[in-house]
């Protein structure tokens, strides 16, 4: 995790993908102070929930959450999210199977509790992370079914409709922002960005690894390295995360988490490996 500098030193990063902040690096004490002050994680939640809107944004391409998403009852009865057909169709027409939105939703499930570890130590808890998403989701309904929900209204839940295209990641003030171009479906510019924010309400208003940013049509935000497709780590080198989603096996590569070396092995859940 490195310190966000500032936002216009990001959107510079956002703008090239090649520059970097001169600054010098901070020390393992200073991330540590830093992270810790700011980047709370209660029971891997934070991070987690993070992670998934990241990965909505890349495969559905856009946060529609009561439309892409349902309530369904899982393992020992709990209430959890599932992906809705309207919601696998939007992936389907971009080319893919919501493959990491699928795998990141499965950690609801109670039988994977505490299996997967973050920096800093937490581990998820299946149970609050489920908890979690099926509250936040609610308040997203009930939100966006206000009757008079124009986005220059701040008393109601405006956002327009958009379409999102990943741009790129970069280091991030919790861990590694991932940036979107956020326009209107058509393609055209949207009238108020920022206010895409408000498709956010389901990943919690307090939730530091969202940490919502909009720099002209360019929104980000900023889940745990590892857990979306793409986070790479060159060739030969060992990847620094407990856990990590990928498209292809990496089973038996080198990994670090939380300064312990391991290898990555398989999980219960398809193309998710974990550093041990």
């Amino acid at each position: 995790m490195r310190k966000l500098v500032s936002w216009i030193a990001a959107a510079a990063t956002v703008a090239g993908l090649t520059s970097a902040c001169a600054v010098a690096e901070p020390t393992e004490e200073e991330l540590g102070a830093s992270s810790e002050a700011w980047c709370t994680n209660p029971e891997g939640t934070n991070a987690m929930i993070a992670s998934l809107a990241v990965s909505i944004g890349r495969e559905l391409g856009r946060w529609q959450i009561p439309t892409d998403f349902m309530i369904v009852r899982g393992t020992y009865n709990q209430e959890m999210l599932q992906l809705t057909n309207t919601g696998m169709q939007q992936c389907y027409s971009r080319g893919n199977t919501c493959a990491n939105t699928k795998a990141l939703l499965a950690f609801q499930d109670a039988r994977y509790d505490q299996m997967l570890e973050f920096p800093g130590g937490q581990k998820l808890s299946s149970w609050s992370y489920a908890s979690r998403l099926v509250a936040g989701y609610r308040e997203q309904v009930t939100c966006e079914s206000r009757p008079s929900n124009n986005w220059w209204n701040s008393n109601n839940c405006p956002a327009e409709q958009h379409k999102l295209t990943h741009v790129g990641s970069f280091p991030g003030g919790c861990d590694t922002f991932h940036s979107f171009r956020a326009t209107a479906p058509s393609g055209g510019p949207l009238a108020a960005p920022a206010l895409l924010k408000n498709k956010l309400l389901w990943a919690g208003n307090n939730n530091p690894y969202i940490s919502f940013q909009s720099n002209g049509d360019v929104v980000s935000i900023d889940p745990t390295y590892g857990f979306i497709d793409g986070d790479n780590t060159l060739s030969g080198s060992c990847n620094v995360t407990c856990a990590k989603f990928s498209a292809w096996s990496v089973a038996g590569q080198c990994c670090s988490c939380n300064g312990r070396s391991g290898k990555f092995v398989s999980s219960p859940t398809p193309q998710m490996y974990l550093c041990r």
